[in-house]
């Protein structure tokens, strides 16, 4: 035998034993469970779905494709492949095929599917540190209500855009965003999260701040003072004045000027009762202004109080400077 012979043998014998070095370093599926590529046989739509998603990423040791594939979810798949089908009833009773199918027509419990994704989501990431006890939570929605586990949307939502998933509960805040002042939701520069947390918060409304003007403020910095004339409802609390989600009036007003300045102003140097320039007194050739002296007439209190969210002018006693 020549010389090159004997180095091919031996490198083959290398990558054999290399080979089988690997493979005995590869620790053998655990009990009750049969690995994704059997899944896929049957459930490949998904099984391509889910991949594409960050739960099929298997170089991170924290997802599902890192552990045991579909089989981390929805349970040791063993029993089910042998029987061809089959699912958890509920309360944990196994029955023929058992496997745990967490979408919206599952068998199991709301807290019960809800268990499966906060083993993981509930130690991966603050969002969700708050879902006991919240809105959503109290209301018995499951995950699944909202995420679809196997993808296809932005982060794995059940529908293409955050806005239409909320919506299809929220119909009202539907509505107002369509009106002509509003949010730039619809043009797509913001999103529901863009102010909320729905898996909870320590505040109202599941605002993802301490406190609603928190929140304003990420955006609206100019009118977060403090202020040498500050205006009370500003600094209480912005929605005094505005809907955030959506408005017939300008600027996001609950209601229109003057009347909104007049629901806290009803007797204040400018009597309440808005007048115009009678009949009579036009007939005398009088003025707005010589008839009326100080009657809010014609006008909106913002042509003379302009600095409404606060003033440091010295002068700025009546928000006006």
């Amino acid at each position: 035998m020549r010389a090159s012979t004997f180095v091919l043998i031996g490198s083959v014998v290398g990558l054999l034993l290399s080979a089988s070095v690997l493979m005995a370093q590869v620790p053998p599926p655990a009990k009750g469970y049969v690995g994704t590529q059997a899944c896929r046989e049957c459930h490949d739509s998904y099984y391509r779905s889910y991949m594409q998603t960050s739960h099929g990423i298997k170089e991170d040791k924290r997802t599902p494709e890192a552990k045991f594939g579909c089989e981390t979810c929805h349970g040791p798949g063993a029993e089910h492949v042998r029987e061809q089908g089959g699912e958890v009833p509920g309360n944990g009773a196994a029955s023929g095929g058992a496997i745990q199918v967490l979408g919206p027509k599952s068998k199991l419990s709301v807290e019960e599917r809800n268990a499966v994704c906060l083993s993981c989501h509930e130690t991966m990431t603050t969002k969700v540190a708050l879902w006991h006890g919240s809105p959503h939570e109290s209301r018995s929605l499951a995950c699944t209500s909202c995420h679809s586990i196997h993808g296809g949307h932005p982060k794995n939502l059940a529908k293409p855009t955050e806005v239409e998933v909320c919506t299809t509960c929220h119909q009202s805040v539907k509505a107002e965003i369509h009106k002509n002042s509003h949010h730039p939701v619809r043009e797509g520069r913001m999103t529901c999260t863009s102010c909320h947390n729905p898996h909870g918060t320590v505040t109202d409304k599941l605002i993802a701040a301490n406190s609603i003007n928190e929140k304003c403020y990420e955006c609206h910095t100019e009118k977060r003072g403090p202020f040498l004339w500050e205006h009370p409802p500003v600094t209480e609390n912005c929605t005094t004045c505005h809907t955030p989600h959506g408005s017939s009036h300008p600027k996001l007003l609950a209601a229109k000027t003057p009347f909104l300045c007049q629901s806290c102003h009803s007797n204040s140097r400018h009597p309440g009762t808005l007048y115009a320039l009678s009949p009579q007194a036009a007939a005398q050739g009088l003025s707005a202004f010589q008839a009326l002296n100080n009657r809010a007439f014609y006008r909106d209190c913002l042509n003379c109080h302009s600095q409404i969210h606060g003033s440091n002018h010295p002068s700025g006693k009546s928000l006006g400077r």
